[in-house]
């Protein structure tokens, strides 16, 4: 059993080496350039220091002035260790990658400067590795929910290709959950949960089915109050922040949940996102559940938000761990459903722009910097918004079932 671990974490570093040295996102220069910022001293002051440039600095030309737009907790934690990690490198390097990331690809120097600034996820999604790993007590169970998550494609993508940080606050929200339900340290997964949204807002969705799991109301409150009240905290100093009220504290990409409603007159609809959380954060209310029971709750209600959402390919790393669990507990009869939702999630990365796909690859080769799309490439049109649909409808086929399966069954007396 221990010869078998070994093996697959050594060979999932391999694999996550490879990808972040290998593949680019431009979205990984923004977090980079947040260090550079940082380092200058610019901390309350961080979310207004691109729009307090003159008109013509060259950084503008590439970065518009609301580019930070996450809670500061994300910015403010890599940030400083991306700038530390990168300090052995060149000047030149650096500034190329900035300035003039052509001049670069195909440069052995770019790879390494990529895999460092991936490198800092990995301690976060070994340990979620570690914690599904031990969130079962069945040793076959055991192995397959650290199999799957270590070869999980989402994560695979999103962390190492993509270079995105969402494996941070779905770090918090698994080590929330697994505190409660095997430590039955409930105050403790409600701060977790508060640190998780000082990354990415979601987390946020859990905090009140876990307030939930207990009785009295005071434990309750307790349970919201550290939750909120961490996020508060964090994000308390930059509240003076034009900047960051305006593109981090209320992000626009929160608001796509929102989108979907039922009009019932010219100027007013029933937004259905809203509706059915409160509607199940009621049915929690009345239903009981055994803390080993949490999963589901948060399970059910990351299948909502993705039901009723136009999402980014690298926000499906949230509802990974959940797969797993359901895939494990199901004795791996749920594997149909896992595989349409990859299907469904694999086929909208392809609807995304060649950013997101054949241009990923262009550190090792560089002809692919202007490729196009997967679909154009291969001369193969499709008719882009019908397509999204099939592929969403697919999905919310698969979410509507588990939601059905995990539904709360016994009522409180």
């Amino acid at each position: 059993m221990k010869k078998s671990i070994v093996f697959i974490i050594v060979l999932g570093v391999t694999i996550r080496l490879f990808l972040a040295m290998g593949s680019f996102h431009p979205d990984i220069k923004a977090f980079y350039y947040a260090g550079e910022v940082i380092s200058k001293g610019n901390i309350l002051n961080f979310y207004d220091y691109l729009g307090s440039l003159p008109a013509g600095d060259p950084i503008l030309k590439i970065y518009p002035t609301d580019l930070f737009i996450y809670p500061p907790l994300m910015y403010f934690s890599l940030g400083p260790i991306t700038h530390l990690l990168t300090l052995p490198f060149g000047g030149g390097i650096l500034h190329n990658f900035i300035f003039d990331l052509p001049k670069v690809l195909g440069d052995w120097q770019l790879n390494l400067l990529l895999l460092t600034l991936k490198i800092p996820y990995i301690l976060f999604d070994i340990a979620i590795g570690w914690l599904l790993y031990s969130f079962f007590k069945e040793p076959r169970s055991k192995l397959f929910a650290l199999v799957f998550w270590v070869f999980n494609p989402v994560n695979l993508y999103a962390t190492y290709m993509m270079g995105q940080f969402d494996v941070i606050p779905t770090f918090f929200t698994v080590l929330a959950l697994y505190l409660v339900v095997k430590k039955d340290k409930f105050l403790w997964g409600a701060f977790l949960l508060g640190l998780g949204a000082s990354f990415k807002i979601f987390p946020f969705l859990f905090l009140i089915p876990l307030a939930l799991i207990r009785e009295k109301w005071i434990d309750r409150f307790k349970a919201i109050g550290i939750g909120i009240g961490t996020y508060a905290l964090i994000i308390l100093p930059f509240l003076g922040s034009f900047g960051f009220r305006a593109t981090a504290l209320v992000a626009g990409q929160t608001t796509k949940s929102f989108y979907a409603a039922l009009p019932i007159s010219g100027g007013e609809s029933i937004v259905i996102f809203p509706l059915l959380i409160i509607l199940f954060y009621l049915i929690f209310l009345f239903f009981a559940a055994k803390p080993e029971d949490l999963w589901k709750r948060f399970f059910i209600l990351i299948l909502l938000f993705f039901i009723f959402t136009h999402y980014h390919p690298q926000w499906f790393t949230w509802i990974t761990p959940f797969l797993i669990i359901d895939l494990v507990k199901s004795k791996l009869s749920h594997w149909p459903l896992v595989l349409l939702s990859l299907i469904s999630w694999l086929g909208l990365v392809t609807f995304f722009d060649p950013g997101l796909s054949t241009r990923l690859f262009s550190p090792i080769v560089p002809s692919l910097q202007n490729a196009p799309g997967i679909w154009e490439s291969l001369r193969i049109n499709f008719d882009l918004n019908g397509s999204r649909s099939i592929l969403q409808t697919l999905f919310v086929a698969v979410g509507v079932y588990y939601i059905y399966y995990h539904f709360p069954k016994v009522k409180k007396a």
